[in-house]
C-alpha cells in the first residue's frame, strides 16, 4: 500500500512512519512533514518525504495513487490562544477537510484523523467511544477544533471503505516536547519546581506509551467500515501518584501543591482497542523510565 502520514516528524507520526515501513517492505510511505532538515526518523528505501506547510498546503505534491492517509498532524500552537487560533484551525480543521475532499477524489480507500480524548464532557467514569458528548459544554478551543473536525470529516465517512477516529489520551515517550504533560512533569520534579495538584490525588489517567499507541494506529489498516477507537494504556493513576513515581526514578522528592478546585479524571475505557487493534504491552514504569534515561543522557528538557 502507499501510505499518506500527515504529521510525521511529530511523537506519533515518528514512530508511526518507522513501524509501518518495516512491517511490510512492499509499503511505501509517504511522509509529510513542515521541514526536512529536520526529521526524527531514519529513511529507509521505502519511505519518500514530502515538505510542505499544511497552512498553505500544494496538494499538487501528492502523489494521486495514495491508499489510506493518517493525519496525525497538530498545530504547535494549541496553547497560543487566541494569537494562535488561525494556526489551529487551518491544522485542525480547514485542511483535514480539504484533504478528505481531496482522498476522496482521488481514490483513497482509507482515512484516519488523530482528535483528542480531551472531547468528551462527562468524565466521571472512564470514557467509552459511545459516551454522548454535549456540544453545549464549553471546551478550550483546540478541543472545539478537534470535535468540529470529527463532526465535519465523519460527513465524509461512507465515501471511505475504512473511516476512523482515534482519541489518544496522553500519548508520552522519548523525543516528546517538554511542553507535554509527562516531560513537563520530569522536568518540574528534576528543578525542584512546584507542581498543581487538584484536591488530594489530583486527576486520574491512563497514559499509554507511544510505540504502544503507534502499534495500535497501524492496525488500522485491518480494519473496515467506520469507528471511532479510544487510544490509552492499561494502568490508571493519578497524578500525584505519577508525580511520586517520576521523583522516584529522580530520586528527588517532588513539590507539591493542593489546590481545592476539583477536577474529573480523564480515563479511556480500552475494550475496544484491545479488541480491534492492540493491547498494549509497555507498563508506566518501563515507559517512564525509558523517557527519564533520555532525559538524563540526552539533557534536552
Amino acid at each position: 500500500m502507499n501510505i499518506l502520514v500527515v504529521g510525521a516528524n511529530g511523537l506519533v507520526g515518528r514512530y508511526l512512519v518507522k513501524l509501518l515501513s518495516e512491517k511490510d517492505k512492499d509499503n511505501l510511505i509517504i511522509a509529510l512533514v513542515r521541514d526536512k532538515k529536520k526529521l526524527n526518523f531514519e529513511l529507509s528505501d521505502n519511505i519518500i518525504v514530502i515538505e510542505n506547510d499544511l497552512g498553505n498546503m500544494d496538494l499538487s505534491l501528492l502523489p494521486k495513487n495514495i491508499d489510506v492517509i493518517y493525519y496525525l498532524a497538530q498545530s504547535r500552537r494549541f496553547r497560543d490562544f487566541p494569537n494562535g487560533a488561525e494556526d489551529v484551525l487551518k491544522i485542525n480543521v480547514v485542511f483535514p477537510v480539504i484533504l478528505s475532499n481531496w482522498a476522496v477524489n482521488v481514490g483513497v480507500k482509507k482515512f484516519i484523523y488523530a482528535s483528542s480524548g480531551g472531547v468528551y464532557t462527562d468524565t466521571s467514569k472512564p470514557v467509552k467511544e459511545f459516551f454522548y458528548i454535549n456540544a453545549n459544554e464549553k471546551l478550550d478551543f483546540y478541543l472545539s477544533s478537534k470535535l468540529s473536525a470529527e463532526m465535519l470529516l465523519r460527513s465524509f465517512s461512507n465515501m471511505f471503505e475504512t473511516f476512523v477516529i482515534v482519541r489518544p489520551f496522553f500519548i508520552y515517550g522519548v523525543g516528546q516536547r517538554r511542553d507535554m504533560l509527562i516531560p513537563r512533569l520530569i522536568y518540574n520534579i528534576d528543578n525542584y519546581k512546584e507542581i498543581e495538584i487538584n484536591g488530594e490525588e489530583g486527576i486520574k489517567i491512563n497514559p499509554i506509551y507511544v510505540t504502544d499507541a503507534a502499534n495500535a494506529i497501524a492496525n488500522i489498516l485491518n480494519l473496515e467500515g467506520e469507528y471511532i477507537i479510544n487510544i490509552a494504556g492499561n494502568e490508571i493513576i493519578s497524578l500525584k501518584n505519577l508525580c511520586l513515581l517520576i521523583g522516584e526514578f529522580l530520586s528527588k522528592k517532588p513539590i507539591l501543591r493542593i489546590v481545592n478546585t476539583y477536577k474529573n479524571d480523564l480515563v479511556a475505557d480500552i475494550e475496544f482497542m484491545k479488541k480491534k487493534l492492540y493491547n498494549p504491552v509497555i507498563s508506566l514504569k518501563e515507559g517512564l523510565l525509558k523517557v527519564i534515561q533520555d532525559y538524563k543522557k540526552s539533557n534536552v528538557y
